[in-house]
């Protein structure tokens, strides 16, 4: 019966016909990142020259150099993660666009609205909803042109993968790798506070960010909560990354940092440098911190690829990936 259930796992996860094809070149997928990545840039030179009146930021010529290397790292960051989903069309597009939302809009903009005067419940749901359209457009573009990997095709669907612990093993792992993010959160911030000081303290400038400070138990609650979300938010690339833990874990500091701290701050243009120089060391140190939680409390171990029987229905070189025995 397990072994019935793991193979409706695998009809269900996986569309791939049973006989294998080639995969594409590696030159192929730089043509396509780069591809991808200027058809990303197109959609966010869009969007801001769209959505210049009711930004902060005004539209420029010189915000498209910016938006092209912005369209690259998206596509490229998110590249291995679309190598390694060989799901159904949706479920593949969801396995994408989850960790790139959650942590590039979603952690942010609910940071923002307790740390800026500017957001309001109305206008964070706005926030959020606009933020989602371009992220969407762009995981379109790599879900179209980054197909998955040959070696992909059978490893474990993400529902199967789930099942790998039981409910209340992830729910602890979960809390326990999200709820310290306010000890690395304030700790890195505390250690790049030399380079940021002056900075906060000039009315000028933090007049322009429209700064307000919460309590420190608001900030310890709401780091808590956003840690847990970042955990949530990497749950598709732990699922599919299985080449060991600290693989993944590096994987998910990186597109963390991507995220969070490159994309955003190279439009940051009008912040002195020392400002945006402390904000990519912290934002990155962060990154990592939550990258090892996870590496350690919630990352699965690696699969191993067994060659199995010649069937009807298989051909006899498809590996099988299965966990790596404890």
């Amino acid at each position: 019966m397990k072994e019935e259930g793991k193979k409706k796992d695998m009809a269900e996860t996986q569309t791939a016909p049973a006989t294998s094809r080639k995969d594409i070149t590696t030159l192929s997928l730089i043509a396509r990142v780069i591809i991808g990545g200027g058809v990303s840039a197109v959609i966010l030179i869009a969007f801001s020259f769209l959505l210049a009146g009711k930004s902060s930021t005004p539209f420029s010529l010189q915000s498209i150099p910016i938006r092209i290397v912005s369209g690259i790292f998206y596509v490229t960051i998110m590249t291995p993660l679309a190598r390694r989903v060989w799901y159904r069309r949706l479920p593949r597009f969801l396995a994408i666009f989850v960790p790139l939302y959650i942590t590039g809009s979603v952690t942010d903009l609910i940071e923002a609205y307790f740390y800026s005067s500017v957001l309001t419940p109305l206008s964070l749901i706005a926030a959020l909803i606009i933020n989602a359209l371009p992220l969407l457009l762009i995981t379109g573009v790599i879900t179209w042109l980054i197909p998955a990997d040959e070696d992909a095709r059978n490893a474990p669907g993400f529902s199967q993968t789930m099942r790998e612990r039981s409910f209340f093993s992830w729910f602890w792992r979960i809390v326990v790798a999200g709820v310290p993010y306010p000890a690395i959160y304030l700790s890195f911030a505390a250690i790049v506070t030399p380079l940021e000081h002056v900075f906060y303290h000039d009315p000028a400038f933090i007049a322009s960010l429209h700064t307000v400070v919460p309590s420190t138990m608001t900030t310890i609650i709401l780091e808590a909560i956003r840690g847990i979300l970042f955990v949530l938010a990497m749950l598709p690339v732990i699922a599919a990354i299985r080449t060991s833990r600290w693989v993944t874990g590096l994987y998910i500091a990186v597109i963390g940092a991507m995220l969070e701290a490159w994309i955003p701050l190279l439009a940051q243009t009008s912040w002195p440098v020392m400002m945006r120089v402390g904000n990519l060391l912290e934002l990155t140190a962060d990154a990592c911190g939550r990258a090892l939680l996870m590496a350690l409390l919630v990352a699965l171990p690696a699969l191993q690829a067994r060659k199995i029987s010649s069937s009807p229905d298989r051909t006899q070189d498809a590996p099988m990936m299965y966990p790596e025995e404890a």
